[in-house]
């Protein structure tokens, strides 16, 4: 069950479905084949869907907790980097061109890593300009006029460098594997009780028990959407990093 964490959105979804239809015809057979076993009394299966219900909105809660968090990160680097520029340009020259340039060139490099998918390769353009940085730093803090203005600096520049490497980790932070089996598993059993249930009833609530199927996908493909930073639908803005870069022209 795991597969549908790394398949992309539409097929997890058509997978989820028909593994649900086929849940649903099944528990009609088990409903024909044993009337008297298979139909569960009224408050067992509100109970049972009153559960579902739960799950659901526990694991929703968990992925918009972690697209939150995401989105406070950008707001938070962006923040950090633009408070580096303001301490950079209290700087003597050549040190203050110097390290502006190179700010420009790393929130370039910032931006570009939040617009494709999360890997080795992406963070290394990043930790290189990372370097660069400091390094130029290390050579302007021995001729910078202040202690202060030196300590306020290395903070700041540390604090930017810390939210990358912590926007890297939560980008490829996703829900657990388990907590999704878990809930797929719950909603194939209620489909099987559904099937038994709706093999007494005639073919309209057959038709309203498949369009709840239809629900609970959808409701199931919102978390994964919620959960995939980069692959899914919906997105982190990156407009506060935008903004910066557009000031810093």
């Amino acid at each position: 069950m795991a597969m549908f964490s790394h398949l992309t959105l539409i097929p997890a979804a058509g997978l989820l479905l028909a593994l649900l239809l086929a849940g649903l015809e099944a528990g009609r057979w088990i409903g024909k084949a044993l009337p008297k076993i298979a139909q569960p009394p009224d408050h067992l299966l509100s109970a049972m869907l009153g559960l579902l219900a739960l799950l659901l909105g526990f694991t929703f809660s968990l992925a918009l907790n972690r697209h939150e968090a995401r989105r406070d990160l950008v707001i938070a680097e962006a923040n950090a980097i633009g408070t580096t520029w303001l301490r950079v340009r209290l700087l003597d020259e050549p040190h203050r061109t110097t390290l502006q340039s190179q700010m420009r060139a790393y929130l370039s490099v910032r931006l570009d890593w939040s617009e494709v998918d999360a890997d080795a390769n992406a963070m290394a353009a990043t930790q290189a300009m990372q370097e660069t940085l400091w390094t130029s730093l290390g050579k302007a803090v021995q001729d910078a006029p202040s202690s202060l203005l030196v300590r306020g600096l290395m903070d700041s520049m540390n604090e930017s460098f810390d939210l990358a490497a912590a926007r890297a980790a939560a980008r490829s932070a996703h829900l657990p594997d388990r907590v999704l089996e878990v809930l797929i598993l719950y909603m194939l059993v209620c489909a099987l009780i559904l099937g038994s249930v709706s093999s007494a009833s005639d073919t309209r609530h057959r038709v309203a028990y498949g369009l709840l199927m239809l629900l609970l996908v959808l409701a199931f493909s919102l978390i994964l959407d919620i959960d995939r930073s980069r692959s899914g639908g919906i997105q982190i803005s990156q407009r506060p990093l935008e903004d910066l870069a557009a000031s810093l022209r």
